[in-house]
């Protein structure tokens, strides 16, 4: 079913070793939460792949990123707003972030990987698993923060304001087209 709310049957959201936001854990933790959620990608991947199939969603197609989009959106949509800060789309969120994460890796030719980001205290990214390795920008420390895209989508969706539906296909395109020397 690609509109209405989302039946998540079995499905549970990621339970990460962390209390509040990545940002202002100690080092300690945020390398506890990362290791946790990069040993859980292939499970998380699983779960959600499993979660869209029982909606209709097929995640291994071609146009998959812009089916799951359309997907999350619509769903989103009918959630409204008092899903926001629920376990359930925070744990969307998650496993979105980490099939997208791993569909755009498996496409970069081996240039792309995970990696906990440390460099900057005021990015975005701090504390939090970014794609490190981006061949097609001059700057060595480029990285993408795909959580942050993500979840800020899909709170958009759940507000009930204008989501684009394809904006998985357009961050997975554009992250990709970066990952390409020139």
């Amino acid at each position: 079913m690609l509109g209405g709310s989302i039946d998540f049957g079995g499905w549970q959201p990621l339970a990460l070793p962390l209390a509040g936001e990545a940002r202002d854990a100690t080092r300690d933790d945020a390398q506890r939460a990362y290791a946790a959620l990069v040993d859980a990608r292939a499970a998380r991947v699983a779960a959600l792949t499993a979660l869209a199939a029982q909606h209709g969603v097929d995640l291994a197609a071609d146009d998959a990123s812009a089916r799951l989009g359309a997907w999350l959106v619509a769903a989103a949509a009918t959630a409204g707003p008092d899903a926001i800060g629920t376990a359930a789309w925070g744990g969307l969120a998650i496993d979105a972030t980490l099939w997208l994460g791993e569909r755009i890796i498996a496409a970069s030719d081996g240039a792309l990987r995970w990696e906990l980001y440390t460099a900057h205290k005021k990015a975005t990214g701090y504390q939090r698993a970014v794609l490190v390795g981006f061949r097609g920008v001059d700057d060595p420390r480029y990285y993408v923060d795909l959580a942050h895209f993500v979840a800020s989508w899909l709170e958009l969706a759940l507000r009930r304001r204008p989501a684009r539906p394809d904006f998985l296909a357009v961050i997975e395109r554009t992250t990709l087209a970066d990952a390409r020397p020139r």
